[in-house]
């Protein structure tokens, strides 16, 4: 493949969260290999992300805007593509950029992701004290003699 010098791969491999390189390259197999059009790809492609994502069980963006950031992806490959026989600084500055980009991580987490999480292991902190702590009354030990008397005396109110 042109600039990359990789070939496209079937699937998206790893023990962490794909980059735009892993994404692009799949993007690539479902698209050349598999013959997809281009929204097809990008539609497995989503799909593919939002099952990695949800494995490591942090929030991601709408489909829409997963779908808007893969068909972005491609375009600027399109657009380097168009350009691949200028021989200018600019273009050049351009490719080794896009390049550059590709080790970077391919986020479509939502925007408020880390105020879950925090939220999230919060909530789970505070269950797990809650279900710890046995509650006690001490109350009915500490209560005299006489007035529980008194209490099993009164008839309850009826109206």
């Amino acid at each position: 493949m042109w600039l990359l010098d990789k070939a496209p791969e079937p699937d998206i491999l790893g023990a962490r969260l794909p980059s735009r390189e892993q994404v692009f390259l799949f993007f690539m197999y479902q698209h050349h290999v598999f013959k997809k059009t281009a929204p097809d790809s990008v539609s497995a492609t989503s799909e593919k992300l939002k099952a990695i994502w949800g494995k490591a069980k942090l929030t991601t963006k709408t489909d829409a805007n997963i779908r808007k950031n893969v068909k972005n992806l491609f375009e600027g490959y399109l657009a380097l593509k168009k350009d691949r026989n200028r021989i200018t600084d600019g273009a050049e500055l351009k490719r080794k950029i896009w390049n550059g980009d590709l080790e970077d991580l391919f986020d479509i987490s939502s925007a408020d992701v880390l105020e879950r999480r925090d939220i999230l292991d919060e909530t789970k902190a505070s269950s797990f004290r809650r279900e710890k702590i046995v509650p006690v009354h001490p109350w009915p030990a500490l209560m005299s003699p006489k007035w529980r008397k008194k209490r099993r005396k009164r008839k309850p109110l009826r109206s």
